[in-house]
This record gives C-alpha cells, structure tokens and sequence, in this order.
C-alpha cells in the first residue's frame, strides 16, 4: 500500500540495530539521543568540511583521491588482461570483478579520511623489481591504447606521478601484508553473520546472554579484528588535517590522553571505512551488471563522456587553472546528465541497504490509499521500510522493475512516475536526519569512477550471445544488511580504444 504519514516517526534505532554493536559500537550509526547529535554534528563537521564547494581544497582532495582509485582499478583490469596475453580487440574474462572495486575503494576512502599519502612518492621502493616491470608495461599500455581522439585519451591517463603508484590503492605498510585482504574478507563475513544474528532468537535475549553462550559471538569476535586493527590503524595514521585527525580532537570522540585513542574514535572509524567503501562498491557492481546488460544504454553513456570530454580539451583548463586533462573533477561530471541519470536508476532498482528500521518516538497515524481507514502506530512500535519495494511499487514508478535512466531527465517520462514528485518515495541514502551522511562524498566518487571505467572499457554480459533477455540474466541480491550481486559479478571487459579500431580493420 501507498502510506501517508499524518506524524513525525523520531529518528530512534535502538535496539532494533543493538546486534550492530560489536560491529560498530556507539559510532554515529548506532548512537541514539544526545550522543548521535552530537557525534552526528561532528562527523559532518570533519567529513563533509569544504565539500559543496566545487573549488575546495577538500573537493579537490576527494577528485584526486576517486581518479586515483579509478586508475587503480584500470590497472589491475589491464593487468589481469596481460596476464591472459589478449591481443587487440580481444575481451578479458574478469570473472569476478567485485574485488577489484573493492580494493579500490576501500584505499579512497581510506587515503580521504586520514590524508595518509606522504607514502605514494615511495612507493616503487616498496615494489618488487617484477612488480615494477608490470607497472611500466601497464602504464605503456594506457598511454599507447588510447581512444577515438588524442584529445580524449588524455582525460584517462595517470598524471606521470602516479605512474608508479597505480598498483597500489593504500599506503605500502598496510598493502604488503595480508591486512587488506583480511579486512576485505571480514567485511563480507560480518555482512552475513549480523543477518544470521538479527534472524536468530539470540536477537530477542539480552546482549551479555549472546556474548557468554553463543557460538555466533566467538566467530563475530574472530572476524571482527582485523577490522578493528585495520581501523586502528588507520586513527594512528591519520595526519593533521584529515577528517579523523579533526574528529579525534573533537569532545565527542577525544579521549583523556592526546596519546591513546578513544573506543568512540575505533567504533567512528569502522563505520566511516564500511560504510565509505561497502556501499560504493556494491552501487558500483550493479551499476556495471546492469550496463553490461544493455549495451545500448552504455553505448550512449561513452557518446555523452566523449562528447563532454572533447568540449573540456577545448577549452583546455578549468576555472581554478588545474589541469582538466588529467582527471575527472566534480565540475565535469556534473556536465553528464545521462551518466547521473543512470545512477540514479541503478540506485533505484538495486538499493545496496534495502531496508531501515526506527522506533518510533510518538503516535503515528497511517492512511491507507483510499483515505477510508487508518491505523494507529504507538510510540515505541518498531516501523520498517522496504527500500527495495517502495523503490518497485508499480503505482509510484511507471515501469517498475525496468532500467530506464531516461526517467530522470525526460520530461515526459518524469510525468509518469508519481515517485519522483512525492517526498520519500526515492531513498537510496535513507532519508530524514538519520539519512546516510556520506550521500555528498558518494555523489561525486561513485560518477568520477564510473565515467573512468566506462571510457577505458566496454564491459558486456556473454549470457547475451546465447540468451537475449537482459530481464532474465538479471543477478539476484545477496544476503546481508547491505547487498551485492549473488555469486559475484563475471564479466568481458574490452578496451574501448583496441575495440574501435579492431571494428575498423574487419570493416574496411
């Protein structure tokens, strides 16, 4: 049913997300009452400080930082291609490429909120000599394989700093061991034992019952520490400055010795890496499935990137002077309405948190559709939203459940989506002041990577050649509070320069 809230819900989790604590602790996602207020203030505070202006030296820093990630990922996807020793015009076979997005963005956000990157001039010391040959190999290939245009290939290439630093996306200490990997493949794993335990009785008993008696806990506590040792790291690591430097001066999250670190800073630095990196990449990864589904759409978004691209080498620089060439920056993206478009539409159908959860502060009064009946919600009740469902009910979006970027920029298609006129009805960040506090650092990131990707490479769906229902292919969602394709995401991945003219030479 359509829902019209005659009342204010509150904004109170607990303890609908109690079985978040030993994840996240008392960070801001979990805190309630005057403690989120005030965590809540200082996390946009520190995080968000310069971000809506385009100029900023914390915008410029967070266009650096998602280029940097991008290159990383065209990297290990030109590695792996070298690997396979594929000749021009041939597609890789990338069969799972959901841990290349994850390895890339974990290192963006982890470099954005600590500043760590006084480590990336020294980064070919830290690489083995075999390492250092794959790097020159890659970085020849990016400059020779360029696209239609000269003009063009220069938006995609690396600055010649960075030449050496492409394998890596986080500082050397913290890659050369196996922490990375291990932080990577605990943030999967806490993804479904939370679920298990949010679906188990030990839900309904009181948290100290669960530490003592369940077996659950002792695999929670064994696949949260390389989280925590990742995280702690990370907050001694930080630099003067950065967004975890700020937070940990603050009275929310300081601690009594400017020496240790508080439980608030641990907990606030595990919620800003997940949250940072799990819901990019998985926003990433379907966004990716459902373009390599429809060729046509994608095909349409690298015909807007270029045409884009060439009107920028034209003019030659931006207005702060910086060198458009080299990366993609907040300005340019947002000359892309396709590309926002079909975000936005990925964000639609496939919502990486699916669901929220409040305890409501006050009565709340819900009408039913016909305005001939209402039911009564008492304070204290718990209401959950299925993001996943309002985001497909057929009487807010005119065709529901299919992928139409068109609807958010075509006037005429725009009309026929009651959703996109009615406050609430899109959440992809949540909504209200317990929405996603992230929402502006992702805007930029998640557009400046996938336009990276999609002009370096076209990247298809082989079940098309034997079966042309791109409806039918469709993955479906994995488990966990946030979600990712089941099985991973296999996909051909070209590059878009070695396609084109491979298309020439067989035409002519």
């Amino acid at each position: 049913r359509r829902m019209s809230i005659t009342a204010s819900s509150g904004a109170s989790k607990a303890p609908a997300y109690n079985h978040f604590k030993n994840f996240s602790g008392n960070g801001v996602f979990t805190a309630d009452g005057d403690e989120w207020k005030e965590k809540r203030a200082s996390v946009i505070h520190c995080l968000l400080k310069g971000i809506s202006n385009s100029n900023s030296p914390a915008t410029r820093r967070l266009e650096r930082e998602a280029n940097y990630a991008a290159n990383s990922m065209v990297a290990e996807l030109e590695q792996l291609r070298q690997e396979e020793k594929r000749g021009n015009g041939q597609a890789t076979i990338v069969e799972n490429i959901v841990p290349v997005i994850q390895r890339g963005t974990i290192g963006l956000i982890y470099r954005y909120i600590t500043h760590d990157d006084k480590q990336q001039d020294i980064v070919s010391r830290e690489v083995s000599e075999t390492s250092k040959e794959k790097a020159t190999t890659l970085s020849a290939g990016l400059e020779s394989s360029s696209s239609s245009s000269s003009s063009l290939s220069s938006f995609a290439t690396p600055t010649d700093e960075a030449q050496d630093d492409i394998i890596k996306a986080v500082p050397p200490d913290i890659c050369s061991s196996n922490l990375l990997q291990s932080y990577l493949q605990s943030v999967t794993d806490i993804r479904m034992i939370i679920l298990a335990q949010s679906r188990s009785f030990w839900f309904l008993l009181p948290r100290w019952f669960y530490r003592w008696f369940s077996s659950m806990y002792k695999e929670e506590e064994k696949t949260m520490g390389p989280i925590r040792e990742f995280a702690s790291r990370a907050c001694q690591r930080a630099q003067p400055g950065s967004p975890l430097a700020m937070l940990r001066k603050r009275p929310s999250h300081s601690a009594a010795s400017n020496e240790e670190l508080s439980q608030n800073m641990i907990d606030e630095a595990i919620t800003l890496l997940f949250a940072g990196q799990d819901t990019s990449a998985a926003t990433l990864s379907w966004t990716l499935h459902l373009l390599s589904l429809y060729p046509h759409i994608q095909e349409r978004l690298i015909k807007e990137i270029n045409t884009v691209l060439r009107a920028e080498s034209n003019e030659g620089t931006d207005s702060s002077g910086s060198d458009t060439t080299k990366h993609f920056t907040k300005k340019l993206v947002a000359k892309m309405p396709f590309l926002d478009a079909v975000i936005k539409e990925s964000m639609r159908l496939y919502p990486v948190a699916p669901f929220v959860v409040r305890k409501l502060q006050h009565e709340v009064i819900v009408q039913d559709e016909e305005k001939l009946s209402t039911t009564t919600l008492p304070p204290g009740a718990f209401a959950c939203i299925w993001i996943y469902g309002l985001h497909r009910n057929p009487k807010l979006w005119d065709r529901a459940s299919d992928f139409v970027p068109d609807r958010w920029i075509d006037p005429s298609l725009r009309a026929l989506d009651a959703g996109q006129n009615m406050v609430g009805a899109y959440m992809p960040f949540a909504a209200g002041p317990r929405s996603c506090v992230g929402q502006p650092l992702a805007n930029v990131i998640l557009r400046i990577i996938l336009a990276r990707l999609v002009h370096r490479f076209s990247f298809s769906d082989e079940r098309l050649i034997s079966n042309g229902d791109a409806e039918k292919l469709r993955k479906d969602m994995q488990a966990g509070f946030t979600v990712l394709p089941v099985g991973g995401l296999k996909l051909s991945v070209s590059i878009r320069g070695e396609m084109d003219r491979n298309d020439k030479d067989s035409s002519s």
